[in-house]
């Protein structure tokens, strides 16, 4: 793998640990809900991009991605062409590609929200639309999401050759 894109796919997942830890953190607090989801969606976006990155896929580089676009389907082209999924679970199998683009998908419709709260007519604050249960369900997808990155990083660099190379 070229160093500078591994240099910048772990740069990513340390600025993830960053958003994961601060979401966290946020999610003790009724007044930061909204701020535990925002850092939580960061941590998730940045995770799912550095695991892409790593496995040699290219990605929009938008924050939200919707499955049913062209830009889902660029990418589900490449792990089938590729048979990512078949050959990551040879060497992680509890490793699941499409469970993390999913929440990428799920968390990434928050991203504006969480931010800034329904702004059309000034309808509500961040911070009034979320409660603790999706402050924790954020924060668990994104360590879920921060792991699977994490495992891939660590991964011997022959065995994750083996992964990306085409067969």
């Amino acid at each position: 793998m070229d160093k500078n894109k591994r240099k910048m796919a772990e740069g990513w997942l340390d600025k993830a640990s960053n958003y994961l830890t601060s979401a966290r953190e946020h999610s003790k607090s009724y007044y930061t809900y909204s701020e535990a989801i925002q850092e939580a969606q960061e941590c998730v976006e940045l995770s799912v991009k550095s695991i892409l990155s790593l496995l040699d896929i290219e990605f929009p580089l938008s924050h939200a991605w919707e499955p049913s676009k062209e830009q889902f389907a660029k990418i589900a082209e490449q792990i089938q062409k590729r048979q990512l999924q078949e050959k990551i679970a040879g060497e992680l199998p509890t490793f699941n590609l499409p469970r993390l683009l999913f929440l990428q998908f799920f968390w990434g419709q928050f991203y504006n929200v969480a931010k800034y709260g329904l702004e059309a007519g000034n309808l509500a604050a961040a911070k009034d639309l979320f409660e603790i249960q999706e402050a924790e369900l954020a924060v668990r997808h994104a360590e879920e999401c921060h792991r699977a990155g994490t495992w891939l990083r660590y991964l011997d660099e022959n065995k994750l050759a083996g992964i990306t190379t085409a067969k």
